[in-house]
């Protein structure tokens, strides 16, 4: 990724907090895009974030956090948006509140069980609070089950052969015709705002309490289940293990079986397939979680 240069990220802090940088220090979890602590002076601090797309990014990004922060979601603040032309792509900065505290996913061997436990209750009721927004059908990032094509199946499992074993490409082979039964057979459920990248590297803690969902730039209408299955997959062993406890807290707010629809085993393999067709997808213990994952779904 290349780095934007400093007087580039001084100009924009500067237009949308009207004061000049006095420190920058890169934020790691950024995912896609350049992230940074901005401080200010007087103990004042933004978080900037910065990306490169052809059109401009995070765009709708603002206006779904101030949803789901009318329902109970904690959310920072968007300060201000700014879109620089750069040759040929958009340069686009999302200057936010910074909030205290660590993400759950480096606080993993620092919390106590019990405290860990509670927190993943506590995302999981959030998660139902996002889900409890109506979604607008024409802001965001929408997330719908795709069709496997064959091809593209074929290239992954050549993937996952060469990574693993071809135990595990057959594996991935069954996953896919899996995910096209249930697209073909799928019920109606109404589309929720989803938060995208529900992770528990999104979601801050501080003093053992959520006091902060970041990153919604993938934001918009999707089925409950979208958020669950990425969850499942994405997340550390110690969280996506616990599923129980992660519905546990949906359930404060929504009834988690009815809202998922036993789609979650679908979204967790279609979002596997995604990962796994990636220029450089994943690490080998990535993957066999991803072939267990379909393993435990399609009864390998």
């Amino acid at each position: 990724m290349v780095a934007t240069p400093r007087p580039v990220i001084d100009s924009v802090v500067r237009s949308i907090c009207g004061r000049g940088v006095e420190r920058l220090a890169p934020l790691t979890g950024g995912g896609m895009n350049e992230t940074y602590r901005v401080d200010l002076g007087g103990d004042v601090a933004v978080v900037v974030r910065i990306a490169r797309h052809p059109m401009p990014w995070f765009v709708d990004e603002a206006y779904l956090m101030e949803r789901a922060r009318a329902v109970g979601v904690p959310t920072p603040e968007i300060l201000g948006l700014e879109h620089l032309d750069d040759d040929d792509e958009v340069l686009s900065f999302s200057v936010q509140q910074h909030l205290p505290g660590r993400s759950l996913e480096d606080l993993v061997g620092r919390l106590s069980a019990v405290d860990l436990e509670r927190c993943i209750v506590d995302a999981g009721e959030l998660m139902a609070l996002v889900h409890s927004v109506e979604p607008d059908l024409d802001r965001g990032v929408r997330h719908e089950l795709r069709w496997p094509e064959e091809r593209d199946v074929e290239t992954i499992a050549r993937t996952v052969a060469s990574t693993l074993d071809s135990a595990a490409a057959a594996v991935l082979e069954r996953g896919a015709d899996f995910l096209r039964q249930e697209i073909t057979n799928r019920p109606t459920v109404p589309f929720v705002l989803a938060q995208g990248d529900f992770m528990p590297g999104n979601l801050l803690n501080h003093e053992g309490e959520i006091v902060g969902v970041i990153d919604w730039e993938f934001a918009g209408p999707a089925l409950p289940a979208f958020d669950v299955g990425r969850w499942e997959v994405s997340a550390r062993t110690s969280f996506a293990d616990r599923l129980d406890l992660l519905r546990e807290g949906y359930a404060r707010v929504a009834d988690p079986e009815s809202s998922e629809a036993g789609l979650t085993p679908a979204f967790a393999i279609d979002w596997i397939l995604e990962m796994l067709a990636w220029r450089n997808p994943a690490t080998p213990d990535q993957f066999r979680r991803c072939i267990d994952v379909i393993a435990r779904y399609t009864g390998c």
